[in-house]
């Protein structure tokens, strides 16, 4: 199991929320944002990627899988040594 994360939720609009997510190392960084060119969708490489991981946003493991499969993982864009990760807020 990897390092504990840290995500912070740091903004919300209706509908979604934008978090980030501090913590991860440089290769998993590197197989998020290059996942597309891998035939990978960015989201589900993430969504794998967290679910390895602790995190201090909410208890447990999987919220990867609670982020792809429940709200929706809407965009992934890099902020310097983060991830800036914009998720739904509810499932519909």
């Amino acid at each position: 199991m990897g390092e504990k994360l840290h995500i912070e939720k740091q903004y919300s609009t209706p509908g979604l929320e934008t978090y980030l997510i501090d913590g991860l190392s440089v290769e998993e960084m590197d197989r998020i944002l290059n996942a597309e060119h891998d035939g990978k969708e960015r989201r589900d490489v993430l969504a794998d990627i967290l679910d390895e991981h602790e995190n201090d946003l909410r208890s447990g493991q999987n919220i990867g899988t609670c982020w792809r499969w429940g709200c929706g993982i809407y965009s992934i864009r890099h902020f310097g040594g983060s991830l800036l990760v914009t998720v739904g807020n509810s499932c519909d």
